[in-house]
């Protein structure tokens, strides 16, 4: 992530580069986040949300309307409703996300894909949209970027022009501001403000069918009304002082072994390994990646494959008990008894390992000098 002289990076380049990176391990999890994570909940979920999008909208848009999604990811909803409208545009911040949407949708009439900066739609005329959509987007914007969308959707609506997106209203939940993954969650006041601000008035509120365990609240949708002209325009945007906060890795790499082990359930070894290799770049710090990768090399009699990774890991972790433990049990099947030798004492000199870890190594070191 580059920096600029004053040690601050600008947040739309860390959002771009987030979704890019995102979307080149699997751009239909990451905008669709089924707990399937496969392309029939995919295509699923995709139909039932655009259904909502249309049947909220209570036929105010017709066919001759011009419609904008913003963050269309690889084009989930934007293809949906395409041919409903004369034309349907969708922006993202995301160069990867947009070249997958235009791969998947390509020659659809009425349809086209567009990377945006990631906070201004400067690429539309004032008033040139009757209706704006969002999904699954503007919670995870850090507050700045989303103030600046609002306005900038307030400008490209024109008067009478609908704004409806997915929202989350209650006890404020905020994040850091270079966070462009954890859910925000913004109090009535916050929220009546920003549609204030754009010259929205807030029509209908409608509460999502999903509850969220973590939140412990469900979102809605929103439709605003373009009533009047934005407050202001957009400004730029303040520099951030760190590039990732941890709560923000946490939850990608958490995400990021969820799928694998999807991919697990599925047989699907090599892109499981795949998305691990992904999680191990994103934190190397971290043991589940290379612990859950070198049980995939065990299962394909992969023993040298899967101690390379453990010695990957036990360099990267030093501290990791299950690491030198896993470690000494490939190097002892590949028949380096001084390597596993080794390992165990390392596992010994970690205070203190867990009393079955501790076992099962004392179990180890006496067969590796022929005890039983």
């Amino acid at each position: 992530m580059g920096a600029s002289d004053d040690g601050t990076i600008d947040i739309r380049r860390k959002m771009r580069e987030d979704w890019d990176r995102r979307a080149r391990v699997d751009p239909r999890y990451w905008v669709a986040a089924t707990a399937e994570a496969d392309e029939a909940s995919y295509v699923e979920s995709a139909e039932r949300d655009a259904a909502s999008l249309l049947d909220g909208l209570r036929g105010r848009i017709g066919p001759e309307g011009h419609v904008l999604d913003l963050g269309c990811g690889i084009g989930r909803l934007s293809a949906q409703i395409a041919g409903r409208f004369a034309e349907v545009v969708g922006v993202d911040v995301s160069p990867a996300m947009i070249q997958a949407a235009r791969a998947l949708h390509a020659g659809r009439p009425g349809l086209r894909f567009e990377a945006n900066s990631g906070n201004d739609l400067d690429e539309f005329p004032t008033g040139s949209m009757d209706l704006v959509f969002s999904y699954s987007v503007l919670p995870h914007l850090p507050a700045d970027v989303l103030e600046s969308y609002f306005l900038e959707v307030g400008r490209v609506l024109r008067p009478g022009g609908w704004f409806r997106y997915q929202f989350w209203i209650g006890p404020p939940h905020d994040a850091s501001t270079s966070d462009t993954l954890t859910i925000r969650v913004y109090d009535r006041e916050t929220f009546d403000r920003l549609n204030t601000d754009a010259g929205l008035t807030v029509a209908e509120i409608e509460e999502i069918d999903y509850f969220d365990p973590v939140l412990q609240l469900k979102p809605v949708w929103v439709n605003a009304r373009r009533t009047s002209t934005p407050a202001r325009t957009v400004t730029e945007l303040a520099g951030r002082e760190s590039a990732a906060a941890p709560e923000e890795r946490e939850l990608e790499y958490g995400l990021l072994l969820y799928l694998a082990v999807k991919h697990d359930e599925r047989g699907d070894v090599g892109e499981a390994e795949r998305v691990l290799e992904q999680c191990i770049a994103l934190d190397p710090g971290r043991p589940e990646a290379y612990l859950q990768w070198s049980r995939h090399r065990l299962d394909q009699d992969d023993v040298d494959g899967g101690f390379k990774l453990l010695e990957a890991l036990t360099e990267a972790v030093p501290d990791c008990a299950p690491g030198w433990f896993y470690l000494a049990q490939f190097a002892e099947s590949l028949g380096d008894k001084a390597a596993a030798t080794a390992a165990l004492d390392r596992l010994a000199a970690l205070r203190p390992p867990e009393p079955e870890l501790r076992k099962e190594a004392q179990a180890m070191r006496r067969r590796l000098r022929g005890g039983r």
